[in-house]
């Protein structure tokens, strides 16, 4: 299993949103963070940028990992999540 560290944003807003969507969510990132490699995840890799993409209903996790880590990087709503940002 790999071990799951989240950014301050993506903490955030999981501690923002209702409750049920936040325990959706979580299930569904420990799912992957104990078999990546499982076809019923939809998890896929981004195309223009490092990282992947995992899909629970209407809200996107975008998260990368390695051999022992999954760092969750943002999650957000479909049509948000992909709109380049102006990062500091």
């Amino acid at each position: 299993m790999l071990t799951v560290r989240f950014k301050r944003t993506p903490l955030r807003v999981l501690r923002r949103m209702q409750p049920k969507a936040a325990q959706q969510i979580r299930a569904r990132i420990l799912a992957v963070a104990q078999d990546p490699s499982s076809p019923g995840l939809d998890v896929r890799p981004l195309t223009n940028r490092p990282g992947f993409r995992l899909r629970v209903g209407d809200w996107r996790i975008i998260f990368d990992m390695d051999a022992t880590t999954l760092e969750v990087l943002a999650i957000e709503t479909r049509g948000d999540v992909y709109k380049p940002r102006k990062r500091n």
